[in-house]
């Protein structure tokens, strides 16, 4: 049987071996080109030297940043701004109704209402003249629809492909979103029990880093990692016939990860209770045990193997209110409850996404994954920042799916990022000698960069997707007094 394609972003980054000049800072000499043209080669020859071996660091700072207004007068191409989440200007940009309406229903799904955005993504995808905002407008259908894990609805979906429909792995997106439907199709929505008061978890880390807890699935506890890469929440099958878990489905499926993809098939979860947090009937990836584990570090010269039990992916994160602390060594889970004002930061569009703030203002577009050991930039905040500091440092990244079996990938990065300052509004956090990586698209949204768990180990992180709420800030384990500036350092 042909797999079908789920990309799932949960991949998971190795050691990261940066290097930094002596009093590097965000004072540090700039190049004498912009960073963009040295990183892809256009800088004839003009490449900043290197000299003193130093990993990456994150900096944690207060800082009130904000948002410039831009001039009410600018009007950029319409799919340019649609790449940048800038609904203002793309809805000011658009040259049909149609192209304001999809302008619209982006806004509204990242205002955090996804089923009024359904509504006006469906009617475009059924009756707009122009058949590239007709194909998006499915993308942005299924992305709609993938908040509340509406399978049944996403299953209705046309499989028709379009040769108008131009974005990259869209058309591998939706087929995939459509296989994994219809087999989950006669699995309803998950069911949250949450408490009314916070559910404290101790949070363990990875060999890697990345946040683990422990969960029960069917009352068996297994150690899964906290992962808001991966948009459905996998386990090994070990796990599942541990835990008596359902197929729920013959089709043999597969996921999509950093090395290519995998083959996975959809199951059915009676129960998984997060300490006083429990999902009901919550649809899932089940992956083989051979593909679920990481062959990352080397004793005596024998390859070590780390085994994984599993994932827990949004489909479950975007229900809750969560804080990882990783200096007190918990993970706090929380009822979210609803509230009007306030700037909404952390959007889903198929994929978490933060919209940080540089120095000057200017909005910039992570993914946010804290199954990724590493954070990096992509050369397309550099067009945005081209007086940033770069050097010529190669970096290793590693994830899922490097061969057939599922071993581990590793990808090379030729190219470091000095410093890139970057604000939630309150706090900054500065980005040193932070591995620099292609431009990255997931579907029609244009990536900066991606977040990765060491932000996470450096702060306090909040997550909060009913409000769209993503801030970090010192741990609460030791705060900072006011007005001091430390350095948290997470050595790769």
């Amino acid at each position: 049987m042909r797999s079908s394609l789920l990309p799932l972003g949960c991949a998971v980054l190795g050691a990261l071996a940066c290097h930094r000049s002596p009093g590097d800072s965000l004072g540090t000499a700039l190049p004498m080109v912009s960073a963009s043209a040295i990183v892809e080669g256009r800088a004839n020859g003009v490449v900043p030297t290197d000299t003193v071996d130093a990993a990456m660091t994150i900096g944690l700072q207060r800082a009130r940043w904000s948002l410039r207004a831009e001039p009410t007068e600018r009007v950029g191409d319409f799919w340019s701004d649609v790449s940048l989440l800038d609904t203002p200007n793309a809805e000011r940009a658009a040259t049909s109704m149609e192209e304001r309406t999809f302008a619209v229903a982006l806004r509204t799904l990242m205002d955090g209402q996804p089923e009024a955005a359904a509504v006006a993504f469906e009617l475009l995808h059924g009756t707009a003249n122009d058949s590239l905002v007709r194909a998006r407008a499915r993308v942005g259908l299924t992305m709609a629809l993938s908040y509340h894990s509406d399978w049944a609805a996403m299953a209705r979906l046309r499989a028709a492909r379009t040769a108008d429909d131009t974005i990259a792995g869209s058309l591998a997106l939706a087929a995939g979103v459509e296989r994994w439907a219809h087999a989950l199709s006669i699995v309803p929505p998950p069911v949250f029990d949450i408490p009314g008061g916070n559910v404290v978890l101790p949070m363990r880390r990875s060999f890697i880093g990345t946040p683990v807890v422990t969960i029960r699935i069917n009352g068996k506890p297994h150690d899964f990692w906290l992962d808001t890469g991966a948009s459905m929440t996998l386990l090994s099958t070990d796990v599942a016939i541990a835990a008596g878990a359902k197929l729920a489905a013959s089709d043999t499926l597969a996921l999509g990860v950093v090395g290519g993809h995998i083959e996975a098939r959809a199951i059915y979860i009676d129960s998984m209770s997060m300490g006083d947090v429990v999902i009901r009937g919550l649809g899932a990836a089940l992956v083989s045990p051979e593909v679920l584990r990481f062959d990352e570090r080397t004793v005596n010269g024998i390859k070590r193997t780390y085994p994984i039990d599993g994932m827990i992916g949004t489909d479950v994160l975007r229900h809750l209110d969560v804080v990882i602390d990783a200096r007190a060594g918990t993970i706090t889970l929380s009822r979210p409850r609803r509230h009007n004002g306030g700037t909404r930061n952390l959007f889903w569009v198929g994929y978490p996404v933060v919209r940080l703030v540089t120095r000057d203002g200017r909005p910039v577009i992570f993914g946010l994954d804290t199954g990724a050991e590493g954070t990096y930039v992509t050369t397309t905040l550099l067009t945005k920042l081209p007086r940033t500091p770069v050097a010529a440092r190669r970096n290793s990244l590693v994830g899922l799916g490097g061969t057939q079996q599922g071993s581990s990938l590793s990808k090379k990065s030729a190219w470091v990022a000095r410093n890139v300052p970057l604000s939630d509004g309150n706090y900054a956090i500065a980005l040193r000698n932070v591995p620099i990586m292609p431009a990255q698209r997931w579907t029609f949204v244009n990536f900066d960069g991606v977040i990765g768990s060491d932000v996470a180990l450096a702060t306090r992180m909040h997550l909060d997707f009913t409000n769209g709420v993503f801030d970090i800030r010192a741990s609460e384990a030791n705060e900072l007094p006011v007005g001091a500036s430390p350095d948290v350092k997470v050595v790769h």
